[in-house]
């Protein structure tokens, strides 16, 4: 009678279970590391990344981003919190509402640390508008993590991040190969995202370096907030001022808002879209043929790294100063054949605020 129950106790939690809490190792996995951590636009090499089994203690971690807008930034809360959940430690994860709310982001971290956070993970929204908070808290011992966007403080902790730059130079590379296929100038408009983020300002100049001496010519940059109605406006103009654009690239929430507006294109008449990174409604519209192609920089990845780099350093244990998911365009060629887990939250996920 005892085993019957058992076993029908374990069926109910077995069903009500959610796949995507059936996780399966994320690691070994190579990564990127910048040989100068304080420079990750510079030489790279390569690493086999393993991560601990198991935290000593039940640490306690904050996550600051900048929002929870789209399915990018849900892609590192489900990475976060599964290693968080995984590795035995705590966690809190604060969005702070947009890239305009920075003093919000800076009210948000000291609150944490103040309810007892022994570690700091950061996505920042402002290259250096967080440096004097960074500074603070190592000096109280307390481990930054620069995750995901960037900061130009030389006291971080370690950083979990792609290197933008890249990023940029590959999308560039993408939209001089399409120029060579099609044998004839391009005209771009490019909507690389806010412009006191680090991830923009290096995404901006990796495309343009990348672009140079092309007959390539990027005809407006048009820099604004991540949301759908800041890019939908920004579009808008652009259309308005442009009528003869080739390509579309730009951040995910432009190239989502540029989708319904392709109507006003006759035939194929239409401007290619290119993200320059990738969400799941990215992923959904490439393999539906809408979207050109995206660079995958693994948001699972970089927040499953980063907890793990917290707790290495909270723990005194051996930690890599900068690793990085390796970059890869996604288009129809490769499309059916990407393993998602390290990309994209899984169906059915939502947002989880806090790990006990």
């Amino acid at each position: 009678m005892n085993i019957i129950k058992t076993i029908a106790a374990f069926l109910i939690v077995a069903v009500s279970m959610p796949t995507w809490a059936q996780q399966k190792p994320w690691f070994p996995v190579v990564v990127d590391s910048a040989v100068n951590p304080l420079n990750i636009e510079g030489a790279s090499r390569q690493l086999n990344y393993t991560a601990l089994t198991k935290a000593s203690k039940k640490w306690r971690l904050c996550v600051s981003i900048p929002h929870l807008k789209d399915d990018y930034w849900m892609a590192l809360n489900y990475g976060v919190a599964q290693e968080a959940r995984r590795l035995g430690v705590a966690l809190e994860l604060y969005p702070a509402g947009g890239y305009d709310n920075l003093n919000y982001q800076i009210e948000q971290i000291e609150q944490c640390v103040a309810q007892g956070a022994q570690a700091v993970l950061i996505a920042a929204i402002d290259s250096e508008g967080l440096n004097d908070l960074v500074a603070e808290l190592i000096a109280k011992n307390i481990p930054v993590i620069d995750l995901v966007n960037g900061m130009s403080s030389l006291v971080l902790s370690a950083r979990s991040l792609v290197s933008f730059y890249h990023v940029g130079t590959v999308t560039g590379q993408y939209i001089i190969d399409l120029q060579r296929q099609q044998q004839r100038p391009l005209n771009v408009a490019w909507f690389p995202g806010p412009q006191s983020a680090s991830w923009v300002e290096m995404g901006n100049r990796g495309l343009v370096d990348a672009l140079a001496g092309h007959p390539i010519n990027i005809i407006t940059t048009q820099y604004g907030d991540v949301g759908r109605k800041v890019q939908g406006a920004l579009l808008q103009k652009t259309f308005a001022e442009h009528s003869d654009i080739d390509v579309i690239v730009g951040n995910a929430a432009a190239i989502l808002a540029a989708l319904p507006m392709m109507r006003r294109y006759p035939g194929d008449n239409k401007p290619v879209l290119i993200s320059y990174y990738m969400t799941r409604s990215i992923y959904n519209a490439i393999a539906r043929k809408q979207v050109l192609a995206a660079p995958s920089i693994a948001a699972v990845l970089q927040g499953q790294i980063a907890i793990d780099q917290a707790v290495r350093v909270l723990e005194g244990r051996p930690f890599y100063k900068h690793a990085g998911p390796r970059v890869q365009i996604i288009d129809q060629s490769n499309i059916q054949h990407i393993d998602t887990d390290a990309i994209l939250a899984p169906n059915g996920f939502s947002a989880e605020l806090s790990i006990k």
